[in-house]
């Protein structure tokens, strides 16, 4: 079980990525907001992106989010540092996502 802290810093690393100008590129046009709910230590935070940014990330939960994504903190952490593949951890049930498809491809590349 991931710590608060590692989650938090995870979703720093996420919101990083989006420095390299071609991934900041694919984004520039994302206006939307995305949930993250790490079901084994109750913890939710959602990130807002605007122009190729994270403008902000916040625990909590919002009502209606573009894109939801629910798995362990384990699984999160171990996607970030590329020890599972975030595919197999969808097709393993590991990753639940809601969201438009075109969003959901668009989360796979911050993963």
């Amino acid at each position: 079980m991931a710590s608060k802290e590692e989650i938090e810093g995870g979703l720093k690393k996420i919101a990083g990525k989006l420095e390299d100008p071609k991934l900041k590129e694919r984004f520039m046009k994302f206006n939307k907001t995305m949930q993250f709910n790490f079901s084994d230590v109750d913890l939710k935070y959602w990130l807002r992106f605007e122009n190729g940014e994270v403008k902000e990330m916040e625990e909590g939960s919002l009502e209606n989010p573009d894109v939801s994504v629910e798995f362990d903190s384990d699984t999160f952490i171990k996607v970030l540092n590329k020890e599972t593949n975030p595919v197999a951890a969808y097709s393993a049930g590991k990753i639940r996502v809601k969201g438009e498809m075109s969003d959901l491809l668009k989360l796979q590349k911050l993963l």
